[in-house]
């Protein structure tokens, strides 16, 4: 698996190739300290366990380096996950719904017409990368891997990157009533993934 992943960052190019085994060291690392399979996704207090365990030994780059080296290991088992299959009339209407209680939620709070093209317009595009997940199933870790998808393979930049954050984040809170501040741990939505370039 981390061969696998060794070749997405160095395809990707999102990491100097020097730092590439640091990379897969921290991954490693973070792991085998949890004692999990490299092919599970890890959840944030299961990254912070371990982060909080390095910060002990290492220096803060070194942390950081490792938090963005796991927070780009999940995102690349996000893509290597299969999406799941439904049918396509169902998913096709929930997701019509999902989009006219958006349009509803932002006309309620007054936002102006070109927020809500550009909310629409970003709803759409993450239910593009979302693929055959229902409404209902989604979780901060989408948002989350929607965003790296940005970041690592459309290349935006960090303005852009945070006109989709607030327009996903509009979605969960006003639409789907989800708190994903939780998910994201004590840091909040103010700590979106690093920008990668």
């Amino acid at each position: 698996m981390l061969r696998v992943y060794e070749e997405f960052l160095t395809k990707k190019g999102t990491v100097k190739t020097q730092y590439v085994p640091y990379y897969l060291k921290w991954v490693s690392d973070c792991y085998g300290f949890l004692d999990k399979p490299l092919s599970d996704r890890l959840g944030g207090e299961q990254k912070k366990q371990f982060l909080s365990h390095m910060e002990k030994r290492h220096e803060d780059c070194q942390v950081k380096q490792a938090d963005t080296a796991l927070r780009l290991y999940d995102y690349f088992l996000s893509r290597a996950v299969s999406s799941m299959i439904v049918e396509p009339s169902s998913h096709e209407e929930k997701w019509r719904l999902l989009e006219e209680r958006m349009r509803d939620a932002l006309r309620l709070r007054h936002r102006s017409l070109s927020t809500e093209k550009t909310y629409l317009i970003w709803l759409r595009s993450f239910r593009g990368f979302i693929g055959e997940k229902e409404p209902h199933q989604l979780e901060g870790r989408d948002l989350q891997d929607f965003l790296s998808h940005l970041a690592v393979e459309k290349k935006v930049s960090p303005s852009t990157q945070n006109q989709a954050l607030n327009a996903i984040v509009f979605l969960y809170r006003h639409v789907l009533d989800k708190n994903i501040d939780q998910e994201w741990g004590k840091q909040g939505l103010q700590s979106r993934p690093p920008c990668i370039r």
